[in-house]
């Protein structure tokens, strides 16, 4: 039962089930309302009644908070500005709350230092990445001490090229002597922070410009990959024994190392390889979000169809991936049933300079100086391979048959 208060507008009932403390005492808590009349509506000039509650004297409720809230929104109604209803009052109050709220987080966001920004990228790559531990200790050992406890709004270009110049000046182990790090190893220091801010962008943890992407010209031939300085292919017969020793492990491996070997696709292409991309008709496949962002098409041999026809018979959905992990997700690394196969065929045997190594871009190499060697022009070579500059694909300009000692002997012969 309602009972009035001494305060006009303001009353209260006693609960049945709630009580409270007073001076010592037990007694049944009070929930307190307010009534007033609201403003004239547009339809109406009759002015409505409204009963509000304001809340439970354990939530600090009394009769005069209750009077002092009724009478600002009395005032505010004449006025014609303000809260004009406790429902109002309370909606600008969460607004404000929230207001608050997500500028503390932005400031905390702004102030984050990157070492919060790498522990998360490092615990993510522990589940998605077989090489994390790489990730951790190029973190730890290199970039870490030097701008780890910079701010992320304050990382920039020169603080990469600080970053640059301290790595570049650092000396390390190797073996029994010290030696300053090798260019490869500056470059994936440089590529891991940038892994990082994009990764952190894309759980909005960061809002800004990726700065390593902001580099400069030089900067970004710096951190151009290393496989793309690969000079070692393979001969047909040893292309022939590797992938006869990696289908006796894993068929699913030897298609993959096929693919590459037969179109020069990269290996995150094909591991991004929906069904709806490949064109069993026309014997071709659309590569549609290529390394350099320039859609491209390469063309399936006899061996490829015969391959792709023997997967798809088992059944699949458009959108489906080819190629998957044990998990039905994607790949993000080829199985170490290459690596194996390298080395018990003995092709990185003796070799010391890791240009050289048998690697899986060494399918997509092979492909290249395959079309060179027969004759192939650098333009054909290039748009195959999906380079997006000429002098990518010069590389294997020595490998295209003298043309111009040709055009002399022929010109000789008929003179």
């Amino acid at each position: 039962m309602t009972k009035a208060t001494k305060y006009p507008g303001v009353k209260y009932y006693e609960s049945t089930k709630r009580t409270t403390r007073v001076k010592g005492k037990t007694r049944r808590e009070k929930c307190f309302h307010i009534i007033y009349k609201g403003p004239t509506s547009p339809s109406s000039s009759i002015k409505k009644n409204i009963k509000e509650k304001v809340g439970w004297e354990s939530e600090s409720v009394s009769a005069e908070s209750s009077r002092d809230i009724r009478g600002q929104i009395l005032a505010n109604i004449r006025m014609g500005e303000g809260f004009q209803s406790l429902k109002e009052k309370r909606a600008i109050d969460q607004a404000q709350r929230d207001a608050t709220r997500i500028e503390k987080e932005v400031e905390e966001r702004e102030n984050m230092p990157f070492d919060a920004l790498a522990a998360k990228y490092i615990e993510w790559a522990k589940d998605n990445k077989k090489s994390w531990k790489d990730d951790q200790s190029r973190y730890m050992h290199h970039i870490k001490p030097v701008i780890g406890h910079i701010p992320i709004n304050n990382i920039s270009v020169l603080t990469l090229e600080k970053l640059k110049k301290e790595l570049k000046r650092k000396k390390v182990l190797k073996g029994s002597r010290k030696a300053t790090l090798s260019d490869a190893t500056i470059k994936h220091c440089l590529v891991l922070v940038r892994q990082i801010f994009n990764k952190s962008r894309h759980w909005g943890l960061f809002n800004g410009e990726n700065p390593v992407r902001e580099t400069s010209n030089a900067d970004r031939k710096f951190l151009k990959t290393e496989d793309n300085k690969r000079q070692r292919s393979l001969s047909q017969d040893d292309a022939k024994r590797l992938l006869e020793e990696i289908i006796a492990v894993s068929i699913q491996t030897h298609n993959i190392c096929l693919l590459s070997l037969h179109t020069g696709m990269r290996m995150g292409e094909i591991f991004k390889l929906l069904w709806q991309d490949v064109d069993l008709a026309n014997e071709l496949i659309q590569i549609r979000k290529p390394k350099n962002n320039e859609s491209r098409q390469v063309y399936l041999t006899p061996q490829l169809l015969k391959m792709f026809k023997s997967i798809s018979s088992k059944g699949y959905a458009r959108t489906d991936l080819i190629f998957k992990n044990k998990s039905g997700n994607r790949i993000y690394q080829l199985s170490d049933t290459f690596n194996r196969s390298v080395n018990k065929l003995g092709l990185n045997e003796g070799v010391k300079d890791s240009q050289n190594k048998v690697v899986p871009h060494t399918l997509r190499h092979t492909f290249a100086s395959w079309l060179a060697q027969q004759g192939e022009t650098l333009l054909t070579i290039k748009e195959l391979l999906g380079h997006k500059d000429i002098s990518m694909t010069m590389r294997y300009a020595h490998l295209i048959p003298d043309q111009k000692r040709k055009a002399v002997l022929k010109m000789a012969s008929n003179s």
